[in-house]
């Protein structure tokens, strides 16, 4: 997953994406399961450098649109309960949950794995 901003992405894309909604196909997954899930494929070294130059927040922000542009979350609440609802069509035993998850989360969590700097992260 691309977290690092350049040139194309640093500004603001048309339609600011706050939230993204991401839908567990089984009703036990917890938030933090889907958080670790979500960046499981995220290059942790090149998230805390990007954050250094960057700032927390920018690449946060830029994390979540990079996880809805590659449909890890849905953009927006009716595309997660089609999602939900196409679930349930195909397993009756299923028991989907939808989960938003927000630019603060994304940021919480970089927090929480260690990847900010205490000068980044008192600011």
């Amino acid at each position: 997953m691309e977290t690092r901003p350049n040139p194309y992405t640093t500004q603001a894309p048309a339609e600011d994406v706050w939230v993204g909604y991401a839908v567990a196909r089984f009703g036990n997954a917890t938030f933090y399961d889907v958080l670790t899930s979500l960046l499981s494929d995220v290059d942790l070294d090149g998230l805390s450098e990007a954050i250094d130059e960057f700032g927390l927040e920018m690449v946060a922000e830029q994390a979540l649109r990079a996880l809805v542009d590659r449909g890890k979350l849905h953009a927006d609440e009716a595309a997660a309960s089609a999602e939900e609802d196409r679930i349930l069509d195909a397993d009756a035993d299923a028991s989907p949950t939808v989960h938003a998850v927000t630019v603060a989360d994304l940021a919480d969590e970089f927090t929480r794995l260690g990847l900010t700097s205490s000068a980044s992260s008192c600011g």
